[in-house]
């Protein structure tokens, strides 16, 4: 399976996980009433949700962050997307010089030009720069979705599933989801410096 598709499961494995660690840890199948046949409901509805659940955690967390972007405050930078935040230099440098597009540079084609540099002209050029960009990008959408589909189990499991929150169980989960938190900045963070990096180098003329 390719990481595109294995990226989906990650997410709601991690969710249903937490469930499961929440509801045992506190005995919660133990003293419930008809509690086999809630363990057998719960572990059904999870094998529902890996299948499904990664489309749908995947989808709110990118909802989030492409709100998160678009109405955040300009002194954290001028992108509006969290696929691509280049800098006004390399900005002008990717519409300019490499994409030789009409017109100043329009901080709402950001997205497009910096696929089209990406996929169109570091793919070419720099293939194994692209490759790194794209193990990366993995990296971080793996991260995001996985501490999103982490902060998404604790209000399933107490309103819907009625687990206690308890220190054995929101304590565990919430330090991985701090770490998870730091890998989806640092992705992030990299994924961004690259970017900017090739785009202000002196374009070349290669094509292997």
């Amino acid at each position: 399976m390719r990481v595109e598709g294995l990226r989906f499961l990650v997410a709601p494995t991690l969710f249903v996980a937490s469930l499961l660690w929440g509801a045992w840890s506190e005995g919660f199948l133990e003293h419930a009433p008809n509690s086999d046949s809630k363990l057998v409901t719960l572990i059904a509805a999870g094998g529902l949700v890996v299948f499904a659940g990664g489309y749908v955690i995947g989808t709110i967390t990118h909802f989030v962050l492409r709100l998160f972007f678009r109405y955040r405050p300009r002194l954290w930078g001028n992108s509006r997307f969290h696929e691509v935040a280049l800098s006004d230099d390399a900005f002008r440098q990717v519409w300019e010089q490499r994409l030789h597009a009409f017109g100043e540079p329009d901080r709402w084609k950001e997205l497009v030009a910096g696929a089209a540099f990406d996929h169109g002209i570091l793919r070419k050029t720099h293939e194994g720069v692209h490759l790194w960009l794209i193990r990366r990008w993995n990296a971080f959408n793996i991260a995001a979705t996985s501490l999103f589909g982490l902060l998404f189990s604790f209000p399933v499991g107490y309103f819907v599933i009625r687990i206690p929150v308890e220190p054995i169980w929101y304590v565990p989960v919430g330090i991985f989801s701090v770490i998870l938190a730091f890998m989806m900045f640092w992705s992030w963070h990299d994924t961004m410096n690259m970017a900017n990096f090739m785009a202000t180098l002196p374009a070349v003329d290669r094509t292997e």
